[in-house]
């Protein structure tokens, strides 16, 4: 039986929201019994995306990504020993299905060709969280999820990705349409191009649907995206708006 202390996600849950603080101001929104899936569910994604795309030596990606395929076939069979595995403790989940995906993601190395092709270098994992995702919720999965998370995991790549080895999985026809290098763009020579790449995403995202946690934050990476399009850089759109655009998501509209 686990026995953490009920406060031990937290340090994970604000981890995640400084990334994604349109998802903390977005949580009012959620069912009061639906908040400790909601947040555990963030903190989870943020975990297995950092530890497939966002460190900088191959080996600790090995290694951490090595970790939670264990930690998520641990889960899978009632044995989890993280913090967030202590709220997600559904054995019943795809969780094994996501452990072979981020180790098959976490050894993918290769640079895309285009926007289509960067897309499909990431489905597979997409696909796993979004059948994980789907079952946690009590949802039917979509594709249409699985297209939104492919989206959201190149988006979250942006900007610090840049300067890492897989230089943001910035297509290589984008960077010979603009005649630049990654490291150019990460010197903050690539305004225009990370417009195309804003609107070449935004074209791939479907409408948000699913349940309402990536209802969300496909909405929130659509209006990310339209900022980073109109030249307005990485950061969301300010508090205000956030709340606003949430609560219209949150009620269907």
């Amino acid at each position: 039986m686990n026995t953490l202390p009920a406060d031990a996600i937290e340090h994970f849950v604000a981890k995640w929201h400084r990334r994604e603080p349109e998802m903390a101001l977005a949580e009012v929104f959620c069912a009061p019994e639906a908040r400790v899936h909601y947040r555990a569910w963030g903190a989870l994604v943020h975990e297995l995306r950092e530890a497939a795309f966002e460190l900088s030596d191959a080996r600790v990606t090995a290694v951490k990504s090595q970790w939670w395929a264990e930690e998520l076939v641990n889960l899978a069979q009632g044995r989890g020993r993280h913090p967030i595995s202590a709220v997600l403790d559904a054995p019943a989940l795809p969780w094994t299905a996501l452990a072979r995906a981020l180790l098959e993601q976490a050894q993918f190395d290769d640079r895309p060709a285009d926007a289509a092709q960067a897309l499909d270098q990431v489905r597979p994992l997409a696909r796993a969280l979004a059948d994980v995702e789907a079952a946690l919720f009590g949802e039917t999965t979509a594709s249409d999820t699985a297209d939104a998370l492919s989206v959201h995991l190149l988006l979250q790549r942006l900007p610090a990705g840049l300067a890492a080895e897989d230089q943001a999985r910035l297509p290589l026809n984008l960077l010979a349409r603009h005649g630049l290098t990654a490291a150019q763009v990460a010197a903050g020579q690539g305004e225009r191009l990370l417009s195309d790449w804003a609107r070449d995403l935004a074209h791939a995202l479907p409408g948000a649907s699913g349940p309402l946690f990536r209802r969300l934050r496909t909405g929130f990476d659509r209006a990310r995206l339209s900022r980073l399009a109109a030249g307005n850089g990485f950061a969301p759109p300010a508090a205000p708006l956030s709340v606003w655009r949430a609560w219209r998501i949150a009620r269907g509209g």
